[in-house]
């Protein structure tokens, strides 16, 4: 997989170079490093929990590629040894890198505002899952993602801008829905379907629809978003429902999120930005169990520095309230978070 990268890599840089006029090429990445404190338990550590570098651009006007990666994902080396006349020695050693390649994109664009993708990327469903992990508010995506299906999968998919009076985007895929790097089991496909449309200056609605086989299990999952832009105020919300079919017998799991974020300028300092946060969450994976609920409140502040093309240091509190009688943990992030 690494080589297979690597290859990719040197061959979108011998196409840009071969011809500088008609194609592009942007490298872009982020690093997310934090320390987490579970103060129930009084314990806590530090995590490189994203070192991520890409590549994308146009080859010509009418094809692009995208390559990401995730470098904290390239997993342990597994060992095994033997025992040779009393002495210890390697047998075998082998490394996975099933989780490092995050998206491998061929774009098509035939058409205005049309664009034609096949490949490994994310599903298009939901807008937080859509959001770069450079992008999220919050140090944790919501609860909500126990609902969706996996961000990334291998398949194709087609969007289309519509220039209206209500700018309307539509996005829809056929994917294998075995995941990210994995190969297809069952030999079926899954669908999703994505609707955003502006209704008015700094309002957006969206629906979205996720169907097929997970798990050797049939689901169907419903998802509707809003979000609220004004002068530096955002409010989103998202609820998502997810009905799962195994053996004739059907669960159906919900989950909602509503936030806001308020940005404060920052003059003459090296903090340009300094934006408080909260976040209330809800989870019901099973709505015929009672009591088995979840609620998170997340609360925090970001500060985001001047000088630097993109640096934040994010400060996240979380508590839980699980409706089992489990005891509810209480943690502590501190994240430091830079990007090109």
């Amino acid at each position: 997989m690494k080589n297979k990268i690597i290859l990719f890599l040197l061959i979108a840089a011998s196409v840009a170079a071969q011809d500088k006029s008609a194609s592009s090429m942007k490298f872009f990445g982020y690093v997310r490093s934090w320390y987490e404190a579970d103060l129930t338990e009084n314990q806590g550590g530090f995590k490189v929990k994203m070192a991520r570098f890409g590549v994308k651009g146009d080859v010509n006007e009418y094809a692009g590629y995208r390559v990401f990666v995730d470098f904290a994902r390239l997993g342990k080396l597994k060992t095994s040894y033997t025992d040779i006349n009393g002495q210890r020695v390697l047998s075998s050693a082998s490394a996975s890198f099933s989780d490092v390649l995050l998206d491998a994109q061929a774009i098509l664009k035939p058409a205005k505002n049309f664009t034609l993708s096949l490949g490994q990327y994310k599903v298009p469903f939901g807008t937080d899952n859509l959001k770069s992990g450079a992008e999220i508010e919050f140090v944790n995506r919501p609860m909500l993602t126990s609902v969706a299906p996996g961000l990334r999968d291998v398949g194709v998919m087609g969007e289309y801008k519509f220039d209206a009076t209500i700018p309307l985007k539509l996005s829809a895929g056929v994917f294998n829905g075995a995941g990210q790097n994995k190969s297809e089991d069952d030999k079926t496909v899954n669908y999703s379907v994505r609707a955003v449309a502006e209704v008015l200056e700094g309002i957006e609605l969206s629906a979205n629809y996720y169907g097929g086989r997970l798990n050797d299990a049939e689901v169907n999952i419903f998802d509707l978003g809003a979000g609220v832009e004004y002068k530096n105020f955002t409010l989103n919300g998202e609820f998502g429902q997810r009905n799962t079919d195994l053996n004739s017998s059907t669960t159906t799991s919900n989950a909602f999120f509503v936030y806001g974020v308020y940005s404060i300028k920052i003059d003459n300092s090296a903090i340009s930005y300094m934006m408080p946060a909260v976040r209330y969450e809800y989870y019901e994976p099973n709505n015929s169990v009672s009591g088995n609920e979840i609620e998170r409140i997340t609360g925090g502040v970001s500060f985001q520095f001047a000088k630097i093309n993109f640096a934040q240091l994010r400060i996240n509190y979380e508590l839980y309230n699980y409706k089992d009688g489990k005891d509810n943990s209480n943690k502590l992030f501190i994240e430091l978070q830079t990007r090109f």
